[in-house]
């Protein structure tokens, strides 16, 4: 084979081949990415031709792209055996990322990203996520398979050049490429100049897609749109002016604080048979049924407890390794500082944002697979805190408990309590005909499991007679889907419905009766609520904050805006909007389904765009904090 490249009459066909093999291996990715394509709700035959020529030029720019290393080695070694292996090999490792990605599209709704790269080679992903042997096994059985077809495709197209040798008259298909990519990039500046969202929001099925804009060039032509709202700002273009103005607080804070987050805790899970010890204490306390976390991820939904602001601001505080008001104030009071993560509280950073000023007297759990042995280390480690703890001197508590993050994790020999259940999560197994009661048996029993350790450190506190001075908060970081809404939703991170969102909050508060809240509320709420009734800061809350006091009145109407990995979305009541990467913004109701004929409303838009510039350097800094209507929904919405 090698005397192909050798022979002048032969160069061609070498690139004939790789131009057939690169081609057929485009149609392989398009009908891997093209199994979560909901065919039948696209409709008319302009979506379907817009995502065809996209998905086509997309992954034939990408096929260029492997192709391109394989003939520079089958060009400098003149050897067509290299050509061929680089290239088996090259595009075996890009169909099995696809393969990858697919799966994970199809139960979360976002591409892999970075985020997910930075938790696979920090460490992090391995130890909350546990594949089991049999999933190992039918990983590598799967890899085999894919590179098995590779070998045969390679050989098949090999065979058919030398068969028919007219067929080299393929490598000429590059100009045809070279116009479908370009149609596809036309049409995509072009209906993001229309602002047209049912053409634009196709794009989500296409892996890692970047198509360009042209804007304000096609607006000088004519081509314009309906005025679609724009997506939210990304927060991070001046010096953070946070908070706005120096705090105002008390000398000397009168409670303890204590805050215990359970991972991806939904909030149908307060209930007596699942959590029974949680539910007990939460007679005694403030309890919010409607409450919502910041995001669907642990970093935003962490992020907008501690810091009481949108997840928008994460990369910002993360850049400047600016700690929130909350722990500022804990520190300039003395308070001793009891920081345990079950799951690593450096991936995601928060030893670089949450506890930045504080990331010394963080303590993780030893590594392990297993996160309910390490949910029992870390609130054994809390207890023995609590039994030195000097009653003169004041204490801030912060643990985060694992367990009920996928694959659920119990103890071994655990009594689960709910049948049948699951002995493993396997992942490739979940899908839109997939009974989940197993599964969801399994994540109730280690929510269960975790009841029972919060109720260990709630009687710890009373023994050691420091509950008469402590406020609790007991809540999770987001919720956690299988399958509630019908659309193969699996875990997180996948929307921005009630079961990702919606969380419980408990509140324990020395001196206040106990209640029942049925208004929305948020993350965001808990930092300004401790900061005025604990801390005794008179400041306005929009100094630092864009929550609202846990113990006043609400507003009626109360946009939440909230983030995830690859969206921004705005709750609004039963609608959500949602911003995509791309620029434009779509609108579904509380079945999540598209209403397409619906728009944002401008003045929700325009409250989460003040949210999000509040606390920036130049302009957003000048406003300082902006009026009251600004900072209230409701009243913006009046207007």
């Amino acid at each position: 084979m090698d005397a192909a490249l050798l022979g002048p009459g032969h160069r061609r066909r070498p690139l004939a081949w790789l131009t057939g093999f690169t081609l057929a291996n485009v149609v392989l990715a398009i009908l891997v990415a093209a199994r979560n394509i909901p065919f039948a709700e696209l409709g008319a035959p302009a979506p379907l031709l817009f995502l065809g020529l996209a998905m086509s030029g997309h992954f034939l720019f990408f096929g260029g792209l492997l192709g391109l290393p394989a003939w520079i080695v089958g060009r400098v070694l003149r050897s067509a055996r290299w050509l061929t292996v680089v290239a088996v090999l090259l595009q075996t490792l890009w169909l099995a990322l696809l393969l990858a990605d697919s799966k994970v599209f199809a139960l979360y709704r976002f591409h892999l990203n970075g985020m997910v790269a930075n938790m696979l080679f920090g460490g992090a992903l391995q130890e909350q996520v546990t594949f089991s042997p049999r999933m190992w096994a039918t990983l590598a059985a799967a890899g085999a398979a894919l590179l098995a077809v590779q070998i045969a495709l390679a050989w098949g197209c090999w065979r058919l050049l030398w068969r028919w040798p007219g067929l080299v008259a393929v490598r000429r298909a590059g100009w045809v490429a070279l116009a479908i990519m370009v149609a596809g990039q036309a049409m995509a500046a072009y209906y993001d100049a229309r602002g047209e969202r049912a053409m634009l929001r196709q794009l989500v099925y296409i892996p890692w897609a970047k198509p360009i804009t042209l804007k304000r060039a096609l607006h000088r032509f004519g081509v314009t749109g309906a005025g679609a709202a724009e997506r939210p700002p990304e927060v991070g273009g001046g010096a953070l002016r946070y908070p706005l103005r120096p705090l105002q607080c008390a000398a000397r804070p009168r409670y303890n604080l204590l805050i215990v987050v359970v991972e991806s805790l939904r909030h149908d899970m307060l209930a007596p048979r699942t959590m029974p010890l949680t539910w007990a204490y939460a007679r005694d306390a403030w309890r919010f049924d409607r409450h919502y976390s910041a995001g669907n991820a642990t970093r935003f939904g962490l992020f907008g407890l501690m810091y009481g602001l949108p997840g928008g601001y994460w990369h910002a505080m993360l850049a400047e390794q600016r700690g929130p008001v909350l722990i500022d104030r804990l520190r300039q009071a003395g308070y001793d500082m009891r920081l345990y993560g079950s799951a690593p509280l450096y991936s995601p950073e928060f030893d670089r944002t949450v506890f930045s000023a504080v990331r010394d007297r963080i303590v993780n759990a030893p590594k392990g697979p297993n996160g309910a042995l390490r949910d029992r280390y870390v609130i054994d480690r809390l207890r023995q805190d609590l039994h030195r703890q000097p009653r003169e001197r004041r204490f801030f508590g912060f643990v985060f408990l694992d367990s009920p993050h996928a694959p659920y994790h119990l103890p071994p020999g655990y009594a689960a309590p709910f049948q049948p259940m699951a002995q493993e999560v396997n992942f490739l197994r979940l899908g839109p005909e997939h009974d989940p009661t197993p599964e969801f048996n399994r994540y109730r029993a280690a929510v269960r499991y975790s009841d029972e350790l919060i109720g260990m450190l709630l009687r710890t506190l009373e023994e050691t007679a420091l509950a008469d001075d402590t406020i609790v908060a007991i809540t999770g970081d987001h919720g956690e889907e299988f399958n509630d809404l019908g659309l193969n939703y699996w875990g997180h991170n996948g929307n921005f419905s009630d079961w990702q969102l919606r969380t419980p909050l408990v509140l324990r508060w020395p001196g206040r009766p106990p209640q029942a809240v049925a208004r929305i509320t948020s993350h965001e709420d808990l930092v300004p609520t401790l900061m005025r009734h604990a801390f005794g800061c008179t400041n306005d809350s929009g100094d630092y904050s864009t929550g609202h006091d846990l113990f006043a009145p609400g507003p009626q109407r109360r946009p939440l805006l909230v983030e995830s990995w690859s969206q921004r979305g705005i709750r609004d009541g039963g609608r959500t909007y949602l911003f995509d990467s791309f620029g434009s913004a779509s609108v579904v109701g509380p079945d999540y389904r598209p209403i397409d004929d619906a728009r944002p409303d401008p003045a929700v838009i325009a409250s989460a765009w003040e949210m999000l510039t509040r606390y920036q350097g130049g302009a957003a800094g000048r406003a300082q904090g902006g009026s009251e209507e600004q900072r209230d929904p409701a009243k913006a919405a009046s207007r």
